[in-house]
C-alpha cells in the first residue's frame, strides 16, 4: 500500500495563504535576461545606498563563531537610547517579522483586525496561528476605519495590526487615531518600520497605554535587510513575556553588531535618509507628469501609484522586461496601483526612461 507523508500535515495546510515575497537579483537578472547590474530594484522599499563602511568594516570584525547574546543586553540598551525608552522595554528580533509572530504566539488570539490593504505578513501569520482574520478595509484616501476597527474588538478580536507609515498606501496614523485605537480592549500592534521617512511616532504613548507595541527595523532606515533586525517597544511586563518565548539566539552576531553601529552612526544615516526623501518627491512629481500615473501622498520610502488608462500589470511587466522592477498587487483593491520604492537619482533616471518607452511603444 503506498502511503505519503502529507498524511502528517495540518489538516488546514491547504487553506493557508502564501505569503509573497520578491525575488533575489540574481533570480530575476536570469528571469528576466538582464544582467543584474542592470536591473533597477524599486520593489522592495530597500535603501539601495547600502550600508555604512563602518558596518561592514564591524561585521569583519565581529566574532562569528560565538553565540549571541540570548538576553541582547547590549543591542537593548542600543536600542532603547535610540528610541527614547528603557531597555526593559525592548525586545529584538530577527526582523519585525518574528515579533508579530511572537506577538501571536503570546496572546493566541481566536481573532486578530488586519486593515487592508496593508503588509502581508499580519494575515499570512495569523492564518498560520489559526487566528481569524477579520479584513477592516480602509476607507477613502485609505484612511483607517476606526469605526470598524472597533466593531471587529467588540466581536472578539484581541489584537490589532495597523503599519504607520502604511504599507503600500503611504499615509500615517494620526496621533488621536492612536489615542482612539488605544482605547479599546485589544492589543494594538502599530508597525513603524518606515517612521524614519515620515510620520509621528507613538513611542510617547507607551508610558499611558500599556495595551501598545510597537514594531521597528533597521532594514529600511539603515539599509540592512539582508541581516533581518528589528524590535519592539513595549510595556516592561509584555516585553518580559515576549523575551520569554522568543528563539534564544534569534538575532544572529552580524546582526547585533551591525544595529548597533548604525545606531552610533546615525548621524551618517539620516542624510541618506533625508536624500530617499528627497528622491521620493522627486520621483513622484516626475512620473506624475505622465498624466497616467497619479501619486497618493507618501510619508514612506516608497509612493503607490495610481495608474489610469493601462493595465497596472501590464506595466508592471513592460517596465520588468527593461529590468525595472515595481510591484503589483493581485488583489482588488489594488489592481489599478503600482508601488514604487524610493532609489538613487540614477535609479529614477532609468525609471522614467523605461516608462517613456513604454508610452512610445
Amino acid at each position: 500500500m503506498q502511503t505519503t507523508p502529507l498524511r502528517y500535515l495540518r489538516a488546514d495546510f491547504d487553506d493557508l495563504e502564501e505569503y509573497t515575497p520578491v525575488k533575489p537579483l540574481d533570480v530575476l537578472a536570469a528571469e528576466i535576461g538582464v544582467p543584474i547590474e542592470r536591473l533597477v530594484k524599486l520593489d522592495a522599499n530597500e535603501n539601495l545606498y547600502g550600508p555604512l563602511p563602518e558596518i561592514r568594516e564591524a561585521i569583519a570584525r565581529a566574532d562569528l563563531h560565538i553565540y549571541p547574546d540570548p538576553g541582547q543586553t547590549a543591542l537593548r540598551e542600543a536600542i532603547a537610547g535610540y528610541a527614547g525608552v528603557t531597555p526593559e522595554q525592548v525586545v529584538a528580533g530577527t526582523g519585525a517579522d518574528e515579533l508579530i509572530d511572537i506577538v501571536l504566539r503570546l496572546t493566541m488570539p481566536e481573532a486578530v483586525v488586519n486593515v487592508t490593504p496593508t503588509f502581508g505578513m499580519y494575515q499570512f501569520l495569523a492564518q498560520l496561528g489559526r487566528a481569524r482574520v477579520v479584513d477592516v478595509p480602509r476607507l477613502a484616501g485609505f484612511a483607517p476605519d476606526l469605526k470598524g476597527i472597533a466593531d471587529a474588538v467588540a466581536g472578539g478580536a484581541r489584537v490589532v495590526f495597523l503599519t504607520s507609515p502604511n504599507n503600500p498606501t503611504g499615509n500615517a496614523l494620526r496621533p488621536e487615531e492612536v489615542d482612539a485605537l488605544c482605547e479599546l480592549d485589544a492589543l494594538i500592534v502599530v508597525d513603524e518600520a518606515y517612521i524614519e521617512f515620515g510620520g509621528q511616532t507613538a513611542t510617547g504613548k507607551l508610558a499611558r497605554y500599556d495595551n501598545l507595541i510597537l514594531l521597528r527595523t533597521f532594514s529600511k532606515w539603515a539599509a540592512l535587510a539582508g541581516l533581518r533586525v528589528g524590535y519592539a517597544l513595549c510595556h516592561p511586563e509584555l516585553a518580559l513575556r515576549m523575551m520569554a518565548i522568543k528563539q534564544p539566539y534569534n538575532v544572529n552576531v552580524a546582526a547585533d553588531v551591525a544595529a548597533r553601529v548604525a545606531i552610533e552612526h546615525r548621524g551618517q544615516i539620516a542624510e541618506m535618509v533625508s536624500a530617499m526623501v528627497a528622491e521620493r518627491d522627486r520621483m513622484a512629481r516626475l512620473v506624475a507628469e505622465t498624466g497616467w500615473l497619479r501619486p497618493l501622498p507618501s510619508e514612506a520610502n516608497f509612493v503607490l501609484f495610481e495608474v489610469h488608462g493601462r493595465s497596472a500589470l501590464e506595466v508592471r511587466d513592460g517596465l520588468r522586461r527593461q529590468g525595472v522592477l515595481v510591484r503589483y498587487y493581485d488583489r482588488p483593491d489594488l489592481r489599478n496601483y503600482i508601488r514604487i520604492s524610493a532609489g538613487r537619482p540614477e535609479d529614477t533616471d532609468r525609471l522614467l526612461a523605461a516608462l517613456h518607452h513604454l508610452e512610445t511603444a
